[in-house]
């Protein structure tokens, strides 16, 4: 993780990263497994998020059930990569992915930094309350308020 005291997501650019490194950003909130509401229509449109998690979500682990095969099982899963950065802003202020594109220090909190996987719960950081997608839930019902910029 150092090397001559600096840490890889202070010294490298996101593009530079491994998989490995890329994939360590995450801080586990779960809150890019949240469903999403925008207008089709308009591109400009915000970003509306609601309580509802995809049905891989294990709400008592915190975390998708099957990370690995997250995007074969559930195929509108968020894929968070290199080459979509630009398009994070909807996700929470304290993003890993987020900050590191605006070249932003990551909070004291995350895991990376405190070497605990679990130092986000403390700070809220995480999908609050979720319940699980159902065939016959209505997304809008579940709508929550997302700090922004």
């Amino acid at each position: 993780m150092k090397k001559n005291n600096t840490h890889f997501w202070e010294t490298k650019q996101l593009h530079e990263l491994s998989h490995d490194e890329w994939e360590a950003l995450c801080d586990g909130c779960g809150l890019c497994c949240l469903h999403k509401l925008q207008d089709e229509e308009d591109d400009n449109a915000p970003v509306l998020m609601t309580r509802v998690v995809c049905h891989c979500y294990d709400i008592d682990a915190g975390q998708c059930s099957d990370y690995a095969n997250r995007h074969i099982k559930v195929p509108g899963c968020t894929a968070l990569t290199v080459s979509r950065a630009a398009q994070f802003d909807w996700l929470p202020q304290t993003c890993a992915y987020r900050l590191r594109h605006h070249n932003l220090p990551l909070p004291s909190w995350h895991p990376l930094i405190t070497g605990l996987k679990e130092s986000v719960r403390p700070h809220g950081i995480h999908a609050l309350n979720p319940v699980i997608e159902t065939e016959n839930i209505d997304l809008e019902d579940y709508l929550i308020e997302m700090k922004s910029n």
